[in-house]
């Protein structure tokens, strides 16, 4: 009788541990899925910011010499509300 007991107790002990070990891997995916979308997020907004200041520029160079850094920093701004907003 008290082995059947303790095999019973085995199985419920290997299958928590089983649950509990399927369990951490699944939050690691998560983590690093996060991160993952982190990092995409970051460098999409690097990309409207340095698109935003490339137009920026181009423009301001239409106004002369002290346009051009004025368009940069400009469209940067635009370029990164752009990317905020949608």
């Amino acid at each position: 009788m008290s082995y059947g007991l303790i095999s019973v107790a085995d199985k419920f002990n290997n299958n928590a541990m089983t649950g509990l070990a399927d369990a951490a891997k699944r939050e690691q995916a998560r983590e690093i899925a996060g991160d993952q979308i982190e990092a995409a997020d970051k460098a999409g907004r690097a990309q409207a910011v340095g698109t935003g200041a490339g137009i920026g520029m181009m423009a301001g160079m239409q106004a002369g010499s002290i346009g051009g850094p004025a368009g940069m920093a400009i469209g940067a701004g635009i370029g990164y509300l752009a990317y905020e907003l949608f």
